[in-house]
């Protein structure tokens, strides 16, 4: 199925891996978030990351492409139905090698589960004040 860009998805169903989400600072700056991963046929969580990408305008996928995401956690649709967030493009991630949320690997490892609030606030701190991102998770 061909998705059409940009769209407001009401479903983790609508979001394929490596779609970007721009989120715009209160300077009018710009930060991006990525699906990393998706979990078959759930319908409200998916894990994100905040990708090292600040600049004044939204992100394309060029702009973004082959950036290693710095900070992910899981996180809910709630960014899109509550936020106002859409997704604009899609890339496919630089995450190998990274800890994976979904899959029997997972059992006792620790991962950052941000509410949607704190996904959008900590996207908008990169975007107005780039990296490090402050440790409030």
């Amino acid at each position: 199925m061909k998705r059409t860009f940009p769209f407001s998805p009401r479903s983790a169903t609508s979001l394929a891996v490596g779609d970007l989400v721009p989120v715009q600072g209160f300077s009018g700056n710009w930060a991006c978030l990525q699906v990393l991963e998706l979990q078959p046929r759930k319908r409200v969580n998916f894990v994100a990351a905040l990708l090292p990408w600040r600049g004044t305008s939204p992100p394309g996928p060029n702009a973004v492409a082959g950036l290693v995401p710095l900070r992910r956690a899981l996180t809910r649709m709630d960014i899109f139905t509550q936020g106002g967030l859409q997704v604009t493009g899609n890339v496919a991630p630089s995450d190998s090698g990274q800890e994976r949320w979904y899959g029997p690997s997972y059992v006792g490892k620790r991962t950052r589960v941000w509410g949607w609030k704190r996904t959008v606030l900590a996207a908008q701190e990169v975007a107005d004040t780039g990296w490090p991102l402050a440790d409030a998770d």
